[in-house]
């Protein structure tokens, strides 16, 4: 105690903070950055596993899901690079990724999640891949409600000083104006994964819309995913994770917005519903949606 006293009579309080963001760093993300130096974190000899989705899918439950499962059925080591990146880096996330993934991306033992758009990694037969994807249509749009309004911030400062700007000028937008903008980009993501995991490795992939609407299939699928048999017990207690039976009232300023299936029927102009359905027309035969 006496210590802790002298610290915050000695040090400003500026670089008191700077400590302890850096102790709290290194103690949650303590894999992610031997991964990133290009160090052994496992020696397990089990196949690693690749959650891939995409933002406003369900990412951050289906972390907490899978991390679940993984401490009662896997055991594996869990890490989540993304997310450090994130907080911590000033640099583009996956770009890094994919620069580095020679180093950071192996074939046993880890547990990678959730991963928002594809990444050419090595070996990618040797790891068990968990695709979960939504219809690309209402990801954009959710997309600017999460964009302008609930989104977390990032840790470093310079990134969340640029991500502040980028959100001012996203409130400045009609949700029309986003979409017809950023549609390239979500575009390009789902074609990646329809391409290289769907069709060319024929990888079973999860729907948002069944993890909504028909919990007890969707989790079910998501067992075989992983070769395992969830029990009764287990899937009751992601039901709750989930959230139970409350129905989400729209708010957009919430991080859990609405989570309705086809809400850019309700939120878009006709024009730009007619945009969409063109645009992604090939990724929405390919997915199966109307």
């Amino acid at each position: 105690m006496y210590l802790r006293q002298t610290i915050r009579t000695i040090l400003p309080n500026k670089l008191v903070k700077g400590i302890k963001k850096n102790y709290k760093k290194k103690e949650n993300y303590s894999n992610e950055i031997k991964l990133l130096r290009g160090r052994k974190i496992s020696t397990s000899d089990q196949n690693s596993v690749l959650f891939f989705t995409t933002r406003k899918c369900a990412s951050t439950y289906m972390n907490n899901c899978i991390r679940y499962l993984n401490e009662k059925y896997l055991h594996l080591i869990s890490v989540d690079l993304a997310s450090y990146i994130w907080h911590y880096s000033t640099q583009e996330v996956y770009k890094l990724l994919e620069e580095k993934q020679a180093e950071v991306f192996r074939t046993n033992g880890i547990l990678y999640g959730p991963l928002r758009q594809y990444i050419p990694i090595n070996k990618l037969e040797k790891y068990c891949i968990v695709l979960m994807l939504r219809d690309p249509r209402d990801v954009v749009v959710s997309n600017y409600y999460s964009i302008g309004y609930s989104h977390t911030l990032p840790f470093n400062e310079r990134q969340q000083k640029d991500f502040l700007q980028y959100r001012q000028r996203v409130q400045q937008q009609t949700v029309d104006e986003y979409v017809r903008e950023r549609a390239e980009r979500f575009h390009q993501i789902y074609s990646e994964y329809c391409n290289f995991l769907i069709k060319d490795r024929n990888i079973k992939w999860l729907r948002y819309e069944d993890f909504i609407q028909n919990f007890d299939s969707w989790v079910k699928q998501l067992g075989e995913c992983f070769n395992v048999d969830i029990e009764e017990k287990d899937i009751n207690a992601l039901f709750e994770l989930k959230g139970g039976g409350k129905k989400v009232e729209e708010n957009k300023l919430n991080h859990i917005r609405k989570a309705t299936p086809g809400d850019h029927k309700e939120k878009l102009k006709k024009e730009t519903q007619d945009f969409l359905n063109t645009k992604f027309k090939d990724i929405l035969s390919t997915l199966n949606y109307d």
